[in-house]
């Protein structure tokens, strides 16, 4: 209850806190939304699941200036959560943001391999919303527009990283480490900084982009720093996140109702030589999509293959943290996609469903779903969501497949 009252409290003082009248004297428009998410329904092996979670989002605008405040509280886990909380300056072509949120890179709808601005948040598993599977970080973005071209420029004083879920049915620690001590290193300091750039120019119906980004791999390495003497299975384990230099591009081409999406780059580790088995090796990442839109409904159709290639590869080495990221001990990974949305009776039930098989591995998850607007305002819903593998391989998708699940649930906006 006091979480709750925390929220209403947030929503009244916010908009106030960030409005900046007392310097501008501009009247600025403001919007505030409180959501209301509430399912339940069963997992494979039969345990109950519930979701039941409440978002408060205030906004304000002016001429020159934007404030967002956007908070979520998970009612079940009692978890209180900051999704954003930002505050933009605009002047003329160039406009500057700062606080806690996320920033898209990629040109592709279905994953990406240069969206490097935010880490994975993997604690309820895939979700078909590529946003809700980041975690937001502090950062510092300048974005400047020109005619037919853009300019990103982002600075970030420490480090988030992926969100190690060490226990539950989600839990992403291998089972030999399952009784291992964690000692996690702290990322938020300036010693953990992050910086980079996007420059993107348009040429016609196609949209091209080059990157550059000097950061951390968000999963971490690791080191052994003690044994059981009896199973030799380890029992402290150090973690270490890797720096790299991202060079990649981006681009899109547009040929009505076609577009085709193309993302490469080359991750250069700090372990160069890879002879360090705690840092990841340097590596190559590429995808290509083919979406289809109907003018008509709106339904919506992408194909997608994501492939990565790391260098200096061994498999002599068991916990060598390349070797334990690999499927099938290979040096290469190779995805497929696909996602399909479409909605009937004038846009008011949508059907979504979202297949990613792993080559290597034979895994894969299936994510599918169908909501109904019954208000502008209120919804209801039902997702059914499917892990496994063709073989017998180990993979995560495999491991997950008690976490097959089906929820029915509704959301309300406020």
């Amino acid at each position: 209850m006091k979480r709750i009252l925390l929220i209403l409290a947030f929503s009244l003082l916010l908009p106030a806190l960030y409005s900046f009248d007392l310097f501008l004297e501009e009247q600025p428009s403001r919007i505030t939304t409180f959501t209301v998410k509430a399912g339940g329904g069963l997992y494979r092996d039969e345990q109950f699941l519930t979701d039941s979670k409440l978002s408060f989002a205030a906004e304000q605008n002016g001429q020159r200036y934007r404030s967002v405040a956007q908070l979520s509280y998970d009612v079940l886990e009692n978890r209180l959560e900051a999704d954003e909380l930002s505050i933009s300056l605009f002047a003329r072509n160039l406009t500057i943001k700062g606080g806690l949120f996320t920033h898209p890179w990629g040109s592709a709808s279905t994953s990406h391999v240069v969206d490097v601005l935010s880490s994975r948040d993997l604690r309820d598993g895939f979700v078909d919303d590529l946003e809700a599977m980041k975690r937001p970080s502090a950062m510092l973005l300048a974005s400047s527009y020109f005619k037919n071209s853009s300019l990103d420029l982002a600075f970030k004083p420490g480090f988030s990283p992926s969100y190690l879920v060490t226990e539950g049915r989600y839990s992403l620690v291998p089972t030999a480490f399952g009784s291992a001590t964690i000692t996690e290193p702290d990322t938020s300091n300036l010693g953990s900084w992050e910086a980079g750039g996007r420059y993107r120019t348009s040429l016609g119906n196609l949209d091209m982009g080059l990157l550059y980004f000097n950061g951390h791999h968000s999963d971490p390495g690791f080191t052994i720093t003690a044994f059981d003497s009896v199973t030799f299975l380890p029992t402290s384990l150090n973690l270490t996140y890797t720096r790299y230099q991202l060079f990649g591009m981006e681009g899109s081409l547009l040929f009505d109702p076609f577009t085709l999406a193309l993302e490469g780059g080359f991750f250069l580790s700090e372990d160069k030589d890879g002879t360090d088995s705690s840092l990841y090796n340097s590596r190559f990442a590429y995808l290509a999509e083919l979406s289809y839109t109907h003018p008509a409904s709106s339904a919506f159709l992408a194909l997608a293959y994501q492939g990565r290639y790391i260098l200096d590869y061994s498999s002599a080495n068991p916990v060598d943290v390349d070797y334990l990221a690999s499927y099938d001990g290979k040096a290469y990974e190779n995805t497929l996609l696909m996602v399909v949305e479409y909605p009937f009776m004038q846009q008011r039930l949508t059907a979504r469903a979202a297949v990613t098989y792993n080559i290597e591995s034979e895994g894969y998850a299936v994510l599918t779903s169908l909501s109904y607007a019954l208000e502008d305002n209120l919804s209801v819903f039902l997702k059914g969501t499917v892990y496994g593998a063709a073989g017998t391989k180990s993979s995560l998708y495999k491991s997950w497949d008690d976490n097959d699940s089906l929820q029915v649930g509704m959301k309300a906006w406020f």
